[in-house]
């Protein structure tokens, strides 16, 4: 109703109108024809044939069902590419009274999807009249082949010689693909019975990029869901090869080529349906590696960057390990030596000090003399003389550090050193074998005439 106002409004201002608008395919327009109309005819575009639509005084005339005359408004439903030109109202001496240009374009889209995507579309168009055609990119510029997908509704699988595949009909006209390809990238088009272009939708495949870092000797591979026959991979080094001319070609159609061999680059395999495989990588497989298919539109790209090889902490490990224990048993052997040679000099010095003291006089000991045997506990009787000795063992100064020279003396290094406080003597006398001394005698006199040893020729066993 806004639109048959603002219609009115135009014509009271003016005696002659010149009206334009553009319309989507499928669309609705309403002319509103001023009262004095009495003839309003069509100039198409793509022509020169006029055609009358009404004519005052006649019965409408049904040349499209889609044509309806009611209240001085003519409309027309689901506008198509063939209703675009000059809609001109004549009065009764035929001098044009306004001018209505009116053009219909198809619908357009523009889609982007990546290799695996889900990609539809759909009109409302009858399926008697829907046709689906596919223009392929090839490259930089659209190809002219037309390739048939759906033909008044059914499916042709025309694109399928494209290796563009997997593509269901949607009611009432359009079409799906679950698992887009690359190959599929390029230009759809829907066409009515009269091949009038309803529908204009441009696919454009995005590349897929992925960045991979390995260091030598890793495990490298990728793989693509494209047919063996429309698989090529090429590889573009990088670092210090990147000024090469042209990428290598690595795989064409499915077959490994081994391009890589002269860049030291080996080791490659071919993964099912289209990728590389690498078990022990090289540094100078730096670089970016491409999949395209057999119209050289690229699918993905797989940049690889080589870093540097990875530093096995374990030897470290056992080194230090090695060198601990080297240390902490060095030190135990010296701290063992140390205690032990401690010990050792604790026992020395032990035995090295005298048991008895010396005192400035001695007395006559109380036991028997020096001419008798005392009794052993425990042993045989032997003969001895009944008469015993009065005499008692007289010593000198015991300071004198001479000894006598019938005495030996055992360690000559370490002398006793003299007390200062005068101790008592033991008054039991101290036994040896002739020719025997022992360190814990006392030093004796030089001028003594004997020593406090008790001396037997029956004891003499040497």
């Amino acid at each position: 109703m806004m639109i048959v106002l603002l219609l009115l409004g135009a014509f009271a201002c003016t005696g002659l109108s010149y009206f334009s608008e553009v319309k989507k395919y499928g669309e609705s327009h309403f002319f509103l024809l001023r009262p004095r109309t009495h003839v309003f005819e069509f100039h198409p575009d793509y022509n020169s044939n006029v055609t009358i639509l009404w004519k005052k005084g006649d019965r409408l005339i049904n040349l499209d069902k889609n044509f309806l005359m009611a209240g001085g408004v003519f409309s027309i439903n689901k506008l198509t590419k063939k209703n675009s030109g000059r809609y001109i109202s004549l009065d009764k001496d035929l001098k044009e009274i306004s001018t209505y240009t009116l053009e219909v374009k198809a619908t357009t889209r523009a889609f982007e999807r990546e290799p695996g995507d889900r990609f539809s579309f759909s009109i409302d168009l009858e399926p008697e009249s829907c046709n689906i055609y596919f223009l392929p990119s090839s490259g930089r510029r659209p190809r002219m082949l037309e390739n048939e997908i759906v033909r008044h509704g059914l499916l042709q699988g025309g694109s399928d010689e494209l290796y563009c595949t997997g593509f269901d009909f949607i009611y009432p006209c359009g079409i799906s693909n679950n698992n887009i390809q690359i190959s599929c990238n390029g230009r759809y088009e829907i066409r009515d019975q009269n091949d009038n272009t309803a529908f204009v939708g441009s696919l454009e495949m995005k590349r897929i990029t992925k960045t991979v870092i390995r260091t030598p000797g890793d495990n490298f591979n990728f793989t693509f869901n494209l047919t063996p026959n429309s698989c090529n991979i090429y590889f573009l080094p990088g670092g210090e090869d990147r000024q090469r001319d042209s990428p290598i070609n690595l795989v064409y159609r499915g077959m490994l080529q081994g391009g890589l061999d002269d860049i030291s680059c080996n080791g490659f395999e071919l993964l099912k349906p289209c990728g590389i495989l690498n078990e022990v990588l090289q540094t100078s497989c730096n670089g970016s590696y491409e999949i395209r298919d057999q119209n050289e539109n690229i699918a993905i790209v797989v940049s690889l960057e080589m870093g540097a090889p990875a530093i096995n902490p374990l030897p470290s490990i056992g080194i230090a390990v090695a060198v601990l224990s080297v240390f902490f048993c060095c030190c135990g052997k010296i701290c063992g030596r140390g205690k032990s040679k401690s010990k050792e000099e604790q026992t020395e010095t032990a035995a090295a000090e005298p048991e008895v003291q010396y005192q400035g006089r001695y007395t006559e000991p109380s036991g028997p003399s020096s001419d008798q045997l005392i009794e052993p506990s425990g042993t045989n009787h032997f003969n001895q003389p009944s008469t015993t000795t009065s005499d008692s063992l007289v010593h000198n100064d015991p300071y004198q550090d001479f000894p006598p020279s019938y005495c030996e003396v055992l360690l000559e290094a370490q002398q006793p050193i003299a007390p200062t406080a005068p101790v008592h003597h033991d008054p039991e006398p101290k036994f040896e074998f002739k020719g025997m001394t022992f360190p814990s005698t006392p030093p004796l006199e030089p001028d003594s005439g004997r020593c406090d040893v008790y001396t037997s020729d029956k004891l003499n066993f040497l």
